[in-house]
């Protein structure tokens, strides 16, 4: 079931890009009949104009909601809301207002990525031991480490998605992108440390989020929770999703997918409301009741 609606619910809009013909015909085999080069996902049909897709809103379909509300952190934000307001021509054309695209599709360039990408992990490690130790529980709960710390096949996944910077060097190539993009209005010294912040911000998340993965997989190991089906190890899987079968696992999916995603993704947008009240003051609230729902699978066992 929750394969079936992760189909519906990413699959809409990651299918972008030129299509093979084997790859048409799985489409179509899947359901879908339109957009099936989907450019049309940004340049919608008929018109297929490119000012159009210039604008913010034309993100907004996809990125908005649950797990990645851009569209909301952005258009909330001193960029989005001086953009409107040129749109609007409160301000006038020559105001420096960047866009989704000003900073994520520079010149045109459809190649969107960042340094930390869509879920906030990387390798090598940190020299920080403590957020090593995080970020390696994270890795696990992900299911491309092992309970050992060793690679799995899902790790090979990821590299074939790119979904996350698997060496420094490519990690410091998006930065420095970064850092240059936000230099054509800012210097470069205030780039730097406003992107730092985010970095700060996801070592904080981690170290919440890490300790709830590792609750739950304590409740696995001493055989307080089952297991879940069809997963190798004794150990929570992240992208469960909504078929997590009890309210704990439920808390934690939520807690990842959806309020560490809004602490990091809050501070890169600039909109530390989002980031502290909706994101990381809900991983703490979510913590807390994990931590609550614990003591009671423990105290029932011990009864």
């Amino acid at each position: 079931m929750a394969l079936m609606e992760g189909m519906k619910g990413c699959g809409g809009c990651h299918k972008i890009g030129l299509k093979s013909e084997a790859e048409i015909k799985e489409l179509k085999t899947a359901g879908q009949n339109f957009g099936l080069a989907s450019c049309d996902a940004c340049h919608t049909r008929h018109l297929f104009s490119v000012t159009e897709a210039r604008q913010p809103q034309s993100c907004q379909t996809c990125h908005m909601g649950f797990d990645h509300p851009q569209w909301e952190m952005y258009s909330a934000s001193k960029h989005g809301v001086r953009f409107l307001l040129k749109q609007n021509k409160v301000l006038p054309d020559n105001a420096a207002a960047p866009t989704c695209q000003t900073c994520h599709m520079p010149d045109g360039n459809h190649e969107v990525r960042t340094a930390w990408g869509f879920l906030a992990v990387r390798l090598p490690l940190p020299e920080d031991k403590s957020w090593a130790e995080d970020r390696v529980t994270i890795l696990q709960g992900l299911g491309v480490l092992d309970p050992e710390g060793k690679p799995t096949a899902r790790l090979e996944v990821v590299k074939a998605a790119d979904l996350a910077r698997l060496t420094h060097e490519a990690w410091q190539k998006e930065r420095d992108k970064m850092i240059a993009l936000c230099s054509r209005c800012h210097s470069a010294n205030f780039a730097r440390s406003e992107l730092e912040k985010g970095d700060k911000m996801i070592r904080e998340a981690d170290k919440l989020m890490a300790e709830a993965i590792r609750i739950v997989a304590g409740l696995y190991k001493d055989g307080l929770l089952p297991k879940p089906k069809n997963y190798a190890y004794a150990f929570p899987d992240l992208l469960t999703f909504h078929d997590a079968p009890t309210v704990i696992e439920q808390k934690l999916f939520v807690m990842f997918l959806e309020h560490r995603m809004r602490t990091f993704q809050g501070t890169f947008h600039h909109n530390p409301d989002y980031s502290l009240w909706y994101g990381w003051s809900e991983m703490v609230r979510s913590l807390a009741e994990i931590r609550a729902l614990a003591e009671e699978y423990r105290a029932k066992a011990r009864k």
